[in-house]
């Protein structure tokens, strides 16, 4: 089931609908897209998505002044959501302001337990309809609000602040000819790994600020330069006002070109950790400036390394990297559009910096804890991208994890790259 995928019309829908203009770009441009697609982590998905830019008179082309973007969809794995966003840099005189609004319900959310390869994994607890299982299922939807704010201080040199408003609920999973009950999320409960004030959820304010460079070329798709970021966030637990906690965050990519338009070297590294007391619905919330997608949830998926379980490394602190190259074989006009096609094989890195309960966690029974550790996670694979005048993405990664208690064949798919 896993290693199949529906991408076809996904792909073809990029070429046959025609929304902006020809080169260069001026006033505004519409695109919508059906969303018919498979990922790995959601199942089979039926959605649509859809990007309003506005280029004024055309001279900050291929960039934009304003951008509206929305998505929604319902996967077969049991979770629908509805995702709006924008980002303009010139509503403001100086000052770059991005925010969005995020409903999403996962019926079927995984949950693997506490630090990654810590936690044993039992393949024949996965989601299964024939023997009633869902071991490693619970219930999780959330409702976030965020804004951001960028300003010049000189240069590639910007000052950021920024807040998230979030709201969590998280449940035992009530799926149909499925025995319900009996799950991860609940054993934990009991064992007192998940704390009762805590299991069902939160509602919290986040307030961040720091810095961020940016040299690249390009927004979209650069070709050389560089973007980096360095903010603290504080989270305020609004509901139980005992899960307080600072975040320090840190983020460096790097584009090399290798043979212009053609070739280009990428590489990231990223650091997110905490101090003070995280909740367990907010392990797996992966810190970011903006949010382009309806969920942030690492480490795993195309949100972070790809290739490992969804939601299967959660812990109070990461470290990754990405690698991969970008080869552009095909680049043609078609319909009036620019297009191009790019691969990019990769290689992920990721490791946990800072464990969640573990000492309470060692503990516990064999089913919950295991003596293994896993210093590097590492994934490899390959993707493939269509861009459509340049602002315009459409991306899949395919990818696989080196870790069998950790790994997953991963089907991603997204509106951007994955940094």
């Amino acid at each position: 089931m896993k290693r199949s995928v529906a991408t076809i019309a996904f792909l073809l829908s990029a070429i046959l609908l025609s929304a902006q203009e020809n080169r260069p770009k001026t006033g505004w441009t519409f695109t919508p897209m059906p969303d018919i697609s498979y990922n790995s982590d959601m199942g089979f998905k039926l959605g649509a998505f859809g990007d309003f830019y506005y280029y004024g008179d055309g001279s900050v082309y291929p960039n934009f002044l304003h951008h509206i973007g929305f998505a929604g969809g319902w996967a077969t794995k049991g979770s629908w959501h509805i995702h709006t966003m924008f980002d303009t840099p010139a509503l403001i005189p100086g000052i770059r302001l991005t925010g969005s609004i995020t409903y999403r319900d996962a019926m079927a959310n995984n949950f693997y337990g506490f630090n990654g390869i810590a936690s044993p994994f039992f393949p024949e607890l996965e989601l299964n309809r024939k023997t009633r299982t869902a071991w490693y299922t619970n219930r999780r939807r959330i409702f976030r609000g965020a804004f951001s704010l960028l300003g010049n201080i000189g240069g590639n040199l910007n000052w950021m602040a920024g807040g998230v408003f979030r709201k969590v609920w998280i449940d035992d999973f009530e799926l149909d000819n499925y025995d319900s009950g009996k799950s991860l999320y609940n054993y934990y409960r009991e064992l007192g790994l998940i704390d009762p004030d805590e299991a069902y959820g939160g509602m919290s304010m986040e307030i961040k600020a720091g810095f961020v460079r940016d040299s690249r070329d390009v927004e979209m798709f650069p070709e050389h330069g560089s973007y980096a970021e360095l903010y603290v966030l504080g989270n305020a637990d609004l509901q139980q006002w005992k899960y307080n906690y600072l975040q320090l965050v840190a983020h460096w990519s790097h584009y090399i070109t290798v043979f212009r338009d053609r070739l280009i070297f990428a590489y990231h590294f990223g650091v997110q950790h905490s101090f003070g007391n995280v909740p367990f619905c907010n392990l797996n919330e992966l810190a970011t400036i903006t949010y382009k997608y309806e969920e942030y949830s690492g480490l795993g998926s195309r949100y972070s390394i790809r290739g490992y379980r969804y939601n299967r490394i959660a812990a109070e602190g990461y470290a990754w990297a990405n690698f991969e190259f970008r080869v552009v074989p095909f680049i043609f006009n078609l319909f009036n559009q620019h297009f191009e096609i790019v691969f990019n094989p990769f290689v992920d890195l990721g490791a946990i910096t800072k464990y969640h309960r573990l000492e309470m966690q060692k503990a516990m029974p064999a089913d919950v804890y295991q003596d293994l550790s896993c210093p590097v996670m590492a994934s490899a694979g390959c993707g493939a991208k269509l861009h459509m005048n340049t602002n315009f993405l459409l991306s899949i990664d395919f990818g696989k994890g080196f870790n069998s208690q950790l790994n997953d064949f991963m089907i991603g798919v997204g509106g951007t790259y994955i940094f």
